[in-house]
């Protein structure tokens, strides 16, 4: 979701996201569903400007994303050149991963654009927590 138009400002901006979700419309987590992907998709290319991500590397560990309320799921896999979200291929579900977030789709967007805190009673993380950890204090802007 490109938060320089309406629906992304309205969505994640930070005087409207609480009420985006608040009268949340049945498009809406399609439209939030979209916007992680975008996010997970475009936050590789973001070390000009959030030089921490360059920090997000590893020997294979894997975060999954999973929305609750629409088909959203995404495995992020940290390898020694870079992260990215693997492709889905079968039943992605089925893959194991080393640390989980669980959440509304909108609680998602919210929580990878730092607009939610994840101890928020709304989202559920799961597995290696250190991993969760330097997910979240190197993939914020």
């Amino acid at each position: 979701m490109n938060t320089s138009h309406p629906a992304g400002r309205a969505a994640v901006g930070p005087t409207g996201h609480r009420a985006a979700v608040a009268t949340e419309t049945a498009a809406f987590p399609a439209l939030a569903t979209d916007g992680v992907d975008e996010f997970l998709a475009n936050l590789p290319f973001a070390t000009s400007f959030a030089p921490h991500v360059a920090r997000l590397r590893g020997k294979g560990a894997t975060l999954r994303f999973r929305c609750t309320d629409t088909d959203g799921d995404w495995l992020v896999r940290l390898r020694p050149d870079g992260f990215g979200a693997e492709p889905r291929t079968g039943d992605a579900a089925a893959v194991s991963a080393d640390a989980g977030v669980r959440g509304t789709a909108a609680d998602l967007l919210l929580l990878v654009y730092g607009r939610l805190d994840r101890g928020a009673d709304t989202v559920e993380t799961t597995g290696d927590e250190e991993l969760l950890t330097r997910w979240f204090a190197n993939s914020a802007f």
